[in-house]
């Protein structure tokens, strides 16, 4: 009996260790999982471009870096690769033309692939384009990036630095022009009375198609708004507020209310970089009362960027004789804080900007620091969001020869969020991303 016992123990003591490791061994593989991208096509392309009346002979030229890069034949920034389908010869030259403008515009190692069609698309539309599809991004690859976040293909490749096709040169990007309206495929800027500027219309519509435009969308027949597939927010989504502050991710969703925010004329770019570049200003997005597929809420406000603003060309319309050859520095601004890097270098300025603040540690545990670089011992409203735009903690804060801490964040989920950080004097803001671990 006593042996029986002891071989029964020995059993009993063989299988708990074997229990023990493959519990281990599940944990650790827990801890370890694969990053599984989730992946959503939307139904409808991101923008309707829709043209406008003549209000006079309007032109932007290109950048003077973009004039000065092509003229000195300098190495584009990136490859944009576009397949043509029913293109004529002139439409197609006018086309390369503003390819040869966003390549020299931001910056990405893995080519960009384009499938363009030139067809009937009926009266009242110049083209329509957008994301082939909106993808998660790796964050063990691009530890900048959002996790949980919907990225349109083209950025998110841009960020992991390949292609996410298993097998590469995978389509990024659908655009669509009308074969039918009476455009000009002349690359001067200088479009006749009652003609459309074709290179316009096809820089506007790839600014859609790598990322300007969110997934906010109201029910026209039920006034219900909704802003996620699947839980999961837009990276152009996460920087969009209304007037008094206010996340538009932090309204629930869906309902009347974030309808009614989408519809309010009261929405807002709140980029640091985008508002750098427009003076301290945040950018405005157009947001009738009525909602316009295809035109409300991605782009910017047609009234504040009237035409001949150089930040105008991401607006919902265009005239005849109008036409705007520059993506514009809000434009470049915002995608450089959504992810995209801008061919020259970043478009932070000095006095307050992304590069001169700094948020340590980060990722922090239960306090951070935060370094202004101007050392000025102004006072600040200091707001932390979760990635649903929720604050969970505000604070008042006397900056100490331009330092501020903010403690007692041990209760916080280990989560990434953001920290707006506003002068209370001038009510200037700017936020930066830090990571609970």
């Amino acid at each position: 009996m006593n042996k029986i016992t002891l071989r029964m123990k020995k059993l009993i003591k063989s299988s708990s260790i074997v229990a023990i490791f493959c519990i281990t061994i599940i944990g650790y593989a827990q801890e370890e999982l694969p990053f599984e991208r989730q992946t959503i096509t939307p139904s409808q392309p991101t923008c309707i471009f829709h043209p406008s009346e003549y209000v006079g002979l309007i032109s932007v030229l290109r950048s003077q870096e973009v004039i000065e890069k092509v003229a000195s034949r300098v190495t584009p920034c990136s490859t944009i690769i576009v397949s043509y389908n029913g293109f004529t010869p002139e439409a197609e030259a006018a086309f390369q033309y503003a390819i040869d403008i966003w390549e020299m515009s931001i910056e990405s190692s893995v080519p960009i692939n384009i499938i363009a069609n030139f067809s009937d698309l009926g009266p009242g539309v110049l083209g329509s384009a957008g994301p082939v599809n909106y993808q998660t991004v790796d964050t063990n690859l691009a530890p900048e990036a959002l996790p949980n976040t919907f990225y349109p293909k083209a950025l998110v490749e841009k960020l992991e630095g390949a292609d996410t096709s298993p097998f590469g040169g995978s389509n990024d990007i659908n655009a669509n022009f009308s074969s039918t309206f009476n455009f000009y495929f002349g690359t001067d800027a200088n479009p006749p009375v009652g003609q459309f500027d074709f290179v316009s219309v096809v820089l506007h519509e790839l600014g859609h198609g790598l990322g300007f435009g969110g997934f906010g969308n109201v029910d026209t027949a039920t006034s219900i708004g909704d802003i996620r597939f699947n839980g999961i927010p837009s990276i152009y989504d996460v920087f969009i507020e209304n007037g008094t502050a206010n996340p538009i991710l932090s309204f629930p969703d869906p309902s009347i209310e974030l309808g009614s925010q989408l519809t309010g004329e009261d929405l807002f770019c709140n980029s640091a970089i985008a508002t750098e570049q427009n003076g301290g200003i945040a950018p405005r997005i157009f947001a009738p009362s009525a909602w316009d597929q295809g035109s409300s809420y991605s782009h910017w406000n047609e009234s504040t960027f009237l035409p001949g603003n150089i930040n105008s060309l991401m607006t919902p319309q265009i005239g005849p004789g109008e036409a705007n050859h520059n993506p514009g520095p809000i434009t470049l601004g915002f995608f450089e804080e959504m992810g995209w890097s801008i061919c020259g270098g970043s478009l932070t300025v000095d006095d307050y900007s992304l590069s001169s603040i700094i948020v340590s540690p980060n990722p922090f545990t239960s306090s951070i620091v935060i370094k202004l670089a101007n050392g000025f011992n102004d006072d600040y409203q200091l707001n932390i969001f979760d990635i649903n735009g929720r604050i969970v903690l505000k604070e008042s804060k006397t900056a100490t020869n331009g330092t501020m801490n903010i403690s007692n964040l041990d209760e916080l989920d280990d989560a990434l969020y953001f920290v707006k950080i506003t002068n209370a004097t001038n009510g200037s803001s700017i936020t930066k991303k830090v990571i609970k671990n």
